[in-house]
């Protein structure tokens, strides 16, 4: 059985770790014995190997798109120190007047010693900033595999260097580990999520923020807009051909263009289906209640909403409590959607007063109908009063959550329930209940 790629994250650092444990010590041999004052050399070797592999760490990129190309580039960087650190070990080892006079030493401390250091301190530095950019947290922890590969190459090269035909040798041996550790990564990396924040705004409900997420493994990537912890909206970058569920429900139930259509969209601020709406029907207005304004903005800024903050002559989007914005509620809306994601930062749709339930009940005019989603339905909600029904629809496959949308009516209504594109009817495993207010079992009225 293959062993998954995120759980190989501590090699790497441990094979760069034991590279760079190697290349010290076998500067040091080098070094130390072919140059007078064994205190004053070993003092300035290894204060020039500690200041190589700081300045590898301090050099540590940022965490964001680039973040991938950098750590290739370090990984390149640090073989080829390795490479030039054992093809002039070798020639040393062949040629010793190499490592004659100041000359001579200084160029093999920097080459032996200084710029392998410098390289796998890069690496390393690379490493801990893509495994504090990881939300899975499978990267974390990569100080302690380093910390043991340098004492496993200590060891190692003490046990090997008498024994070994040329000290260069082991720098080659080094490289070889490098490149699997640099394999190793690669796959592991593109099992890792990588996320680049794009923009924030602050708000009562939380930081408001649109995040690009990017699988490398599976070729994925999406566009999130984060209220807080909870997400708003998601969207595929590229065309996955899968409608948003809002979208899909007023796609469904768009009467005829010569019909007049009123919508009433609650919590849409990041929505696409009053843009549909305006497009698809002339004769449509649409009426969108916000909890955030930053959600409004950077919605039509990153996800291209066409929304703003105002009130014209097809759409108009007020932002507020949304208690206070539906209170004055008339019954004039043919459909109602309820965005529970816009919900959910103030508790779910129990989040609205049960006043305010009731009234979304009372703005549906005859044969109006509200359409909860996406997700599980809640206990107790959508609350269905009596002489109205319920129709349960669920998405999902492809790897995608279950996506799950209850529309409620009053009972009577022709055509019910409505077909829908890439949604399946199904029965609630069993009725909820809400004070005195019960959900029926059957699907539709």
């Amino acid at each position: 059985m293959s062993v998954p790629r995120s759980r190989l994250g501590w090699l790497p650092p441990m094979l760069v770790g034991a590279s760079t444990a190697i290349a010290a010590e076998v500067a040091m041999s080098m070094l130390l014995f072919s140059g007078p004052g064994f205190v004053r050399s070993l003092t300035v070797i290894l204060f020039a190997e500690g200041a190589a592999f700081a300045a590898g760490l301090w050099s540590a990129p940022d965490a964001g798109s680039e973040l991938v190309d950098h750590l290739r580039r370090r990984w390149v960087l640090c073989m080829l120190a390795f490479l030039v650190a054992g093809a002039y070990g070798t020639a040393w080892s062949v040629f010793p007047w190499l490592g004659e006079g100041p000359l001579g030493q200084g160029a093999g401390l920097a080459i032996l010693a200084g710029f392998p250091l410098y390289a796998a301190g890069a690496v390393l530095g690379g490493l801990s900033v893509a495994a504090n950019s990881d939300p899975g947290g499978r990267l974390r922890g990569q100080a302690a595999p380093a910390a043991l590969g340098a004492a496993a190459g200590f060891l190692l090269t003490g046990l090997l260097l008498p024994r070994a035909p040329l000290p260069g040798s082991l720098l080659i041996a080094s490289l070889v580990m490098l490149s699997l550790g640099g394999m190793v990564f690669g796959g592991v990396l593109g099992s890792v999520l990588q996320i680049q924040p794009l923009s924030q705004r602050p708000s009562r409900g939380g930081e408001v923020r649109v995040e690009e997420r990017r699988l490398s493994v599976e070729q994925l990537s999406s566009r999130l807009l984060l209220e807080g912890p909870y997400v708003r909206r998601e969207a595929t970058l590229g065309d996955d051909g899968v409608v948003p569920w809002d979208v899909a429900v007023i796609r469904a139930l768009m009467p005829r263009q010569e019909t007049g259509w009123r919508v009433l969209i609650v919590g849409g601020g990041a929505s696409s289906a009053p843009r549909a709406v305006l497009r698809e029907h002339p004769r449509a207005t649409v009426d969108v209640v916000e909890r955030t304004g930053a959600v409004v903005e950077l919605g039509r800024e990153y996800f291209g909403t066409d929304l703003a903050i105002a009130r014209g002559e097809r759409v108009g989007v007020e932002v507020g409590n949304l208690d206070d914005l539906l209170g004055d509620a008339t019954p004039e809306y043919d459909l109602i959607v309820v965005d529970k994601a816009a919900l959910a930062p103030v508790g779910g749709v129990t989040g609205l007063s049960r006043a305010t339930r009731a009234r979304l009940l009372e703005a549906a005019h005859a044969d109006g109908i509200i359409a909860w989603g996406p997700g599980v339905a809640e206990p107790g909600t959508p609350e269905v009063a009596e002489g109205w029904g319920h129709a349960a629809f669920r998405r999902g496959g492809d790897g995608r959550a279950d996506e799950h949308v209850v529309l409620t009516r009053e009972r009577g209504g022709l055509d019910w329930p409505p077909p829908f594109d890439g949604f399946e009817t199904f029965r609630p495993e069993a009725p909820t209940v809400s004070a005195a207010v019960v959900v029926p079992e059957a699907v539709g009225p």
